[in-house]
């Protein structure tokens, strides 16, 4: 189950970099090299290797890669001196087929369609998690993806949260950039957008439903019927020594 997990996570990127024509693949990783966007901004699927980490190093300090690095849990990265450990994630699981609880869907939460509606999720995005989001690759995957669905929470008018579901290869369900603007915060948005995408992974007939959790975001998840799995962390390559 946990490669599933990251295998959800590796594919969403790959298909938001073949929409932008951004994405590079080699034997040892692959890369989405954004010019404007931070996310998805980044190296991945990296063979835990010398030569991998070498190549990647020189690449990325010419700036010829990104300088932000997602890797499995364990790696050797922590303890070499060139990378700067950024914030670790709990991969998680929920079993669809056996799920009974009772979901709620908020009608403050709309699928973005429109190009408002990308530019609204990109600003939400950037301020909730602190990186910025680019509208333009947001309306690219709104225009030309079938398996992306993106999602805003509004009232008065007023974006106040995120989160998006992609169906993977797999036929599971991954929850991503669930976010709240801090005005936001405390009123239950983020378990809104949460059950809203639960809701339509079983209308897709997904199996699974899977995330990457905060370590502290751990236990709401649980709460929801999650399943912990190993990690994946989080680098950024420091440029000078």
């Amino acid at each position: 189950m946990n490669e599933q997990i990251i295998n959800n996570l590796y594919e969403l990127w790959e298909q938001v970099g073949n929409l932008t024509n951004k994405l590079s693949k080699t034997e040892n990783y692959s890369t989405v090299s954004m010019d404007d966007s931070d996310w998805p901004n980044r190296i991945f699927n990296l063979k835990n290797n010398t030569k991998a980490f070498d190549e990647i190093l020189q690449l990325s300090k010419e700036g010829k890669l990104p300088e932000i690095i997602t890797i499995t849990k364990p790696n050797d990265l922590k303890s070499n001196p060139n990378f700067d450990f950024l914030f670790g994630q709990k991969n998680m699981a929920l079993d669809l087929k056996s799920y009974t609880n009772e979901l709620s869907a908020s009608s403050n939460i709309k699928r973005v369609k429109s190009k408002k509606d990308s530019i609204d999720f990109a600003k939400t995005a950037s301020e909730s998690f602190g990186y910025k989001v680019d509208f333009n690759v947001v309306y690219k995957i709104v225009n030309d993806s079938e398996t992306i669905q993106l999602f805003i929470y509004q009232e008065k008018n007023e974006c106040l949260g995120c989160g998006i579901v992609f169906f993977d290869s797999n036929n599971n369900a991954g929850l991503h950039m669930i976010g709240t603007i801090s005005k936001g915060r405390g009123k239950g948005i983020g378990k809104s957008m949460t059950e809203r995408l639960l809701i339509e992974a079983k209308k897709n007939n997904m199996n699974f439903c899977v995330l990457h959790a905060s370590l502290m975001g751990e236990s709401i998840y649980r709460k929801l019927g999650f399943e912990s799995y190993k990690e994946i962390e989080t680098y950024k390559i420091l440029k000078k020594q």
